[in-house]
C-alpha cells in the first residue's frame, strides 16, 4: 500500500505512538485523521502542529454511533481516499494488588470495552468505508464480492502483555482480545483486499509512562534480552510504515519488545499501581 496521497485514520492519534506515526505518514506525503478523546477545540489546536495534512476528530471508540460519524468524516477528508487505520487507542487501568479478584470486574469491563470492543468497532467501520467506496452497490445490497486488488490496510496495537506477563490480570486478556479481533478480521477481510496486522510493543518511552520509567528500566534490565530499554516512538512508527507498505504481510503479530519476559516479583511494592492510564 502506498502512503502518498492516501488518508489513514490514527486512533489515539495525539498520544506518543500516535503522534510519531502521524508524523511518519505525513513525511511520506500521506494524510492523517487523528481520533482521540480530547475535546474538539483542544484537539484541533494540537493538530495544527502537523500542518495541512492532518485533521482532528474527537471520537469515543467504544460508541458505535460516534465512531460511524467519525469514520464518515475521515472518509471524506482532504478529497483523498481513505485507505486504512492505525488503531493505537487503548488503556491500562491500575488497581491495588490483592488476593481479591472480584474487585477487578468493573475495571476489566472498562478495558474490555476500550481495548477489545473498540478494536472491533474501528476495524469494522473502516473496512466498511473502504468497501463502500469500491463496491457501493454490492455493499448496499449485501452482496458478497472478491478482488485481487489491494484496497486497504489495518494495523492494530496489542501488547506483549497478552502473553500473560506479570500482573496483567485485566489488561493482558483485553489485549489478547484485540489481537484476536485482528486475526479474525485478516481472514474475513481478505476477499475485500484489506490486510490486517498487529503490533505488540512492550514499554514505549512516552508521557503516559512518565514517572514510572525508572521502575520499568529496572525490570527491563532484569528480564529483557536486548536492547534493555524502552521503545522510542520512532521505532514504533518505522514498524507501522513497514506493515502498511509491504503488501505481502498479512496477519502478522510484530513484537517490538527487546525480547522482554517480565516475571512477577512479589518481594516489594509495585509503583505501577499509581499509574491509572497507559496508552
Amino acid at each position: 500500500m502506498k502512503i502518498a496521497n492516501n488518508t489513514f485514520i490514527i486512533t489515539g492519534g495525539l498520544g506518543g505512538a500516535g503522534t510519531a506515526i502521524a508524523k511518519a505518514i505525513i513525511s511520506e506525503a500521506g494524510y492523517v485523521v487523528l481520533f482521540d478523546v480530547i475535546e474538539q477545540k483542544a484537539g484541533e489546536t494540537a493538530t495544527k502542529a502537523f500542518g495541512d495534512h492532518a485533521l482532528y476528530v474527537r471520537c469515543d471508540i467504544t460508541d458505535e454511533a460516534i465512531s460511524r460519524d467519525a469514520v464518515k468524516i475521515a472518509a471524506n477528508a482532504f478529497e483523498k481516499k481513505l485507505s486504512g487505520v492505525v488503531h493505537c487507542a487503548g488503556v491500562a487501568l491500575a488497581q491495588p494488588w490483592t488476593n481479591r479478584i472480584g474487585d477487578h470486574i468493573a475495571r476489566f469491563k472498562k478495558m474490555l470495552d476500550i481495548n477489545t470492543l473498540g478494536t472491533f468497532i474501528i476495524n469494522g467501520l473502516v473496512a466498511d468505508a473502504i468497501n463502500e467506496r469500491y463496491e457501493p452497490d454490492k455493499m448496499k445490497n449485501n452482496e458478497f464480492f472478491t478482488t485481487k486488488e489491494e484496497r486497504g490496510v489495518i494495523v492494530n496495537f496489542s501488547s506483549v502483555a497478552k502473553e500473560g506477563i506479570a500482573r496483567v490480570l485485566c489488561y493482558g486478556p483485553t489485549k489478547a482480545g484485540s489481537h484476536g479481533v485482528g486475526v479474525a478480521m485478516s481472514d474475513f477481510l481478505a476477499p475485500s483486499g484489506i490486510r490486517v496486522n498487529t503490533v505488540s510493543p512492550s514499554i514505549i518511552n512516552s508521557a503516559m509512562v512518565g514517572a514510572k520509567l525508572g521502575y520499568f528500566m529496572t525490570e527491563l534490565a532484569k528480564s529483557a534480552s536486548f536492547p534493555q530499554r524502552p521503545i522510542e516512538p520512532e521505532e514504533i512508527s518505522d514498524a507501522v510504515l513497514f506493515l502498511i507498505k509491504n503488501g505481502m504481510i498479512n496477519n502478522l503479530d510484530l513484537k517490538i519488545d527487546g525480547r522482554w519476559t517480565l516475571m512477577t516479583d512479589r518481594s516489594g511494592d509495585d509503583p505501577r499501581l499509581s499509574l491509572t492510564e497507559m496508552q
